[in-house]
């Protein structure tokens, strides 16, 4: 009767040299080699083994690591075998350098997690970034410190920085417990806390009233209307 199913293929099975010459009893431990060169299987399931006429189970009755294969029990000198490798492990080779595109990597790329250096160039778009931002490194606009409405950053940009260039203006960031813009006005609480340096060149206005809390030392103007 004519064989009906899918058609048979082939697979890479390849015969190993025999061990028996080097089974002494005492030896555990021998090299695999095909037509006298090393041959790596890749896992003890990857063998057929037969030893004194009897199949052995993989992992149990042997283990294989690299090029070698490791029996429970020396095999003794009159122990026949034969070791039949079911493919051959395939190596999967380092892409070479400056290769890969962005076309070739997932979508999304995932989450990064190590340490070391990641340097990335050119224009950088993410939805958000996460931790505390202490290493980067160059941004025009400062380094991200914190979480806050807007970008909170420790150099000049602005409202909620928490650090100045400019010694005769100190307290920007902390000046008030809250500070907003809203339809054309800007809000602030009632309540100046912290302590603040209004330099000879500069000047202080403040919507009354006004609870000082902090310390505010004044060598220039400020004003409360």
């Amino acid at each position: 009767m004519a064989y009906i199913g899918r058609g048979l293929v082939q697979g890479t099975y390849i015969k190993l040299d025999d061990l028996q010459g080097s089974f002494n009893g005492t030896t555990s431990t021998f090299n695999l080699t095909s037509g006298g060169q090393s041959f790596k299987p890749g896992s003890a399931s990857a063998l057929l083994v037969s030893l004194g006429g009897v199949i052995q189970e993989p992992i149990e009755s042997y283990t294989v690591v690299d090029d070698q294969i490791t029996f429970s029990n020396p095999p003794t000198s009159d122990s026949n075998i034969f070791l039949i490798a079911l493919g051959s492990a395939v190596s999967i080779g380092t892409p070479a350098d400056n290769t890969i595109d962005a076309t070739k990597l997932r979508d999304p790329f995932g989450t990064y997690t190590g340490t070391g250096g990641f340097t990335l160039t050119g224009i950088v778009s993410a939805t958000e970034f996460r931790g505390s931002g202490k290493y980067l490194t160059e941004l025009s606009a400062g380094k991200f410190i914190s979480d806050s409405i807007g970008i909170t950053t420790n150099t000049p940009a602005g409202i909620n920085t928490s650090t100045l260039d400019d010694p005769d203006l100190v307290g920007l960031g902390n000046s008030f417990k809250g500070i907003y813009v809203s339809n054309g006005m800007l809000i602030h609480d009632n309540e100046l806390t912290g302590a603040h340096y209004i330099g000879t060149n500069f000047r202080g206005l403040m919507a009354g009233p006004v609870t000082i809390g902090g310390t505010l030392t004044v060598d220039g103007n400020y004003v409360v209307v």
